[in-house]
């Protein structure tokens, strides 16, 4: 199998270049990045400085951990464009290439109504993805990452250490609000990404831990 990866130099997409790296399913990775990589022979680096035009060629398996904040960002603007726009060209385009399932790492709390602006950006992606009909959407939406990052982010960080402290006391309806670790996140994307799943599955926090 074929699988192609868009927010592969992210925090979650790192920990899933790591997974494939010794899966034995997919033979052949694509990866969307605007810089080249360093990676094993079964991984295609696609460079474009735009990852909106950039095109797939015959693809089973579409993971997206593309993602980013306000402040990286610069605006909600620019937000928008990486966290709505950008999935879902690589999505279409992932689509377009014969792409039966798609992958995404979304957010806990995720909602298009809601007056969040974050949380409705990532609820209105998920709408936008479900319009687009793949046999196999997944939805992964885990609440605060927690593991060591490539970039310092001092309120992630105090987030974190609330987390812990509170991650136990979290338990029935609030299970799904624990701090999660990416690697974790990163095997549920594999793992589903396998399974041939039929329609639209959303999977909370909670679900996500089966896969650590």
């Amino acid at each position: 199998m074929k699988a192609a990866i868009s927010g592969s130099t992210g925090f979650i997409g790192t920990h899933l270049i790591e997974l494939l790296k010794t899966d034995d399913t997919f033979q052949t990775v694509d990866i969307l990045s605007r810089k080249q990589l360093e990676l094993p022979e079964k991984f295609n680096v696609l460079v474009n400085s735009n990852l909106a035009e950039q095109k797939l060629e015959s693809v089973d398996v579409a993971f997206c951990a593309l993602g980013t904040t306000i402040k990286t960002a610069g605006s909600q603007e620019a937000f928008y464009h990486v966290d709505h726009d950008l999935v879902l060209a690589f999505a279409k385009n992932a689509k377009d290439a014969g792409a039966k399932t798609f992958v995404l790492v979304s957010s806990v709390g995720a909602n298009p109504k809601t007056s969040n602006f974050y949380l409705r950006v990532k609820g209105e992606t998920e709408r936008d993805l479900e319009a687009l009909g793949f046999e196999s959407l997944i939805i992964l939406r885990p609440s605060m990452l927690m593991g060591e990052r490539k970039e310092f982010r001092f309120g992630e960080l105090i987030g974190k250490v609330v987390m812990t402290a509170f991650n136990p006391l979290m338990i029935g309806s609030l299970a799904k609000y624990r701090g999660i670790h990416g690697k974790t996140v990163a095997n549920a994307m594999l793992k589903l990404g396998r399974e041939n799943l039929k329609g639209v599955h959303v999977l909370e926090g909670d679900q996500l831990r089966a896969f650590n």
